[in-house]
């Protein structure tokens, strides 16, 4: 008989318009791969807190996932990131306070919330042409030294680089520049480059 309830050795999860959405996780291993199906259904959503403070080392995405919500990897030991191509919608926080170093983003998201990848340890930026707007701290406290703005994005509000203090030069969109001040609050800005495009 098909065991039905909602939880596995790994994972607490429930079903969600025909698809898995996960609660949390409750295993032991610290490099762990999601799994694409759970009961031969998609995991589509992984729920607010699902991995917070666990430890995690590295993760693997489900390539069907669509949602991550908020604070879902907040305060991990991550060093490495890929969002899969289907993600539409990442939550509040959601890789906040790791060590990311890479980040690859392959999903057409449009907008990145406040706090996404706050305090980890990106040294580049590479957002596809779809990231027209993020919310605030999103990049802050990371450990960038030469930063470029794209010119795709629409709106960097209040602090979205805020506190990086290794940052040294800075291309930036014309249109951004009366908001420097704002965007760049908390880092070194006497030592600053801007070079304006």
């Amino acid at each position: 008989m098909e065991q039905s309830d909602s939880v596995n050795k790994d994972y607490s999860f429930k079903e969600v318009n025909d698809g898995i959405a996960i609660i949390d996780y409750t295993g032991e291993a610290k490099n762990i791969s999601i799994p694409d199906y759970i009961n031969n259904k998609p995991v589509l959503y992984i729920f607010k807190e699902a991995f917070y403070k666990k430890g995690i080392e590295a993760v693997t995405l489900p390539s069907l996932l669509e949602y991550i919500g908020e604070d879902a990897f907040y305060v991990n030991e991550l060093k490495e990131i890929i969002i899969p191509n289907k993600v539409n919608k990442i939550g509040g926080g959601a890789f906040g306070r790791n060590k990311i170093e890479k980040l690859v983003i392959e999903s057409d998201i449009e907008f990145l919330p406040m706090f996404c990848f706050v305090g980890n340890a990106l040294t580049s930026l590479n957002l596809p042409e779809t990231v027209l707007d993020m919310a605030n701290d999103c990049f802050a406290e990371n450990e960038f030294v030469e930063l470029t703005i794209p010119e795709h994005l629409t709106e960097i509000p209040k602090e979205s680089f805020g506190s990086n203090k290794k940052l040294k030069k800075v291309t930036l969109p014309a249109k951004f520049e009366s908001y420097k001040n704002s965007i760049f609050y908390g880092c070194d800005l006497e030592n600053i480059i801007f070079d304006i495009v």
